[in-house]
Formats: C-alpha cells, structure tokens, sequence
C-alpha cells in the first residue's frame, strides 16, 4: 500500500510540476508576444504623448480656473462701478431739482483778479432737453443758465478762461457776462 501511495504522491507532483512549468511557459510566451505588439504598434511614442496630452491639459485647466476667477473679479468690480454710477446719477438728478443755486469756479481770488458772473449754458443739451433726450455727457441743468464765477484781470479774460473750461465747440456759450458785486466777492472769499 504504500508503493501505492508513493506512486500516486509521484504523479501528483509530476502533474503540478509539469502544470507549473506549462504555467511559466505560458506567461513568458505572453509576455514576450506583448513585447513584439508593443513595439510593432508603437505604444512607447503613444505613452510618452499621453503624458504630455496629460500634462497640457491639467496646465490648460489651471489657466481655465485663473481666467473664471478673474472673470469673476472683473466682475464684482464692474457691479460696483455700475452701482456707483447709478448712486451719482441719482445724486446729479436730485441737485438738478434742488432750489438751491450751484455755481461753478473758475480761477484763483488773488490780486489783480476780480470776480465775474456769466450765465453760461448749453445749446445741445437745451436742444436735446426739448426732444425729451438725456445728453450723453452733460447734465439737464445746462439746459437753462447757470452761474459760473470767474476770477480774471478784465471781462475779457474771465470769457477765455470759461472758454478754456467751457468750450464753445461742444455748445457753451455765455448768456450774460458782469462783474460780481462787492458784498457778493466778500461773502464768496470769506467761504
């Protein structure tokens, strides 16, 4: 019996050493045979341009991201100019319909200069106030005089001054030009 079963323990191990070495066979057969694809199809080049693809587009997503954030700055701050500039419209609209009286300066109160009021206003605004328009650059109230102090040598000077300030090339143009009164020039330099 026991011939019996050292026989069967010899086949046994005949049976998974040739099983094994077939196994072995096998896979390095595979193996070689994936190296001959490999090279034949030329994975090595498609690896080396996968990586750099990959490397490309996580550099690209970066990029994105930066540009959506900027965008998003860029943004806010356009909000906020928006918002700003709705506040001073509103604040530009509600001294257009103030009683009380805006004036504009022009000039240094030094010696020699004197003070003159013009009445100065703008004839395309006026036009444009009476279709019903807003002006794209000038308010409402430049539709009807308004006052402008100016501090210059002569009447003739205090009109090239509001010329240079005012020009008669975008529609000012004076209304009435004279010199301001005493009480007027004291009460003005004492502010």
């Amino acid at each position: 019996m026991t011939a019996g079963i050292l026989a069967m323990l010899e086949f046994a191990l005949i049976v998974f050493l040739a099983s094994v070495g077939l196994s072995v066979l096998v896979a390095v057969g595979t193996h070689g045979y994936t190296l001959l694809l490999d090279r034949l199809a030329g994975t090595e080049q498609l690896r080396q341009k996968l990586a750099r693809y990959s490397r490309i587009a996580s550099g690209l997503g970066d990029r994105v991201e930066a540009r959506k954030n900027t965008a998003a700055g860029a943004a806010t701050l356009l909000f906020s100019a928006q918002r700003q500039e709705n506040q001073l419209k509103k604040r530009i609209r509600e001294l257009e319909a103030s009683p009380h009286r805006f004036v504009r300066l022009i000039g240094q109160e030094v010696q020699p200069n004197r003070g003159f009021e013009l009445l100065v206003m703008n004839s395309s605004v006026a036009h444009q106030v009476k279709r019903g328009e807003r002006h794209p650059f000038y308010d409402s109230s430049w539709a009807r005089p308004q006052p402008v102090h100016v501090w210059a040598i002569g009447i003739e000077e205090a009109k090239v001054e509001l010329d240079r300030a005012f020009p008669k090339t975008v529609g000012f143009k004076i209304v009435h030009a004279a010199p301001m009164a005493a009480d007027a020039v004291s009460a003005e330099a004492a502010s």
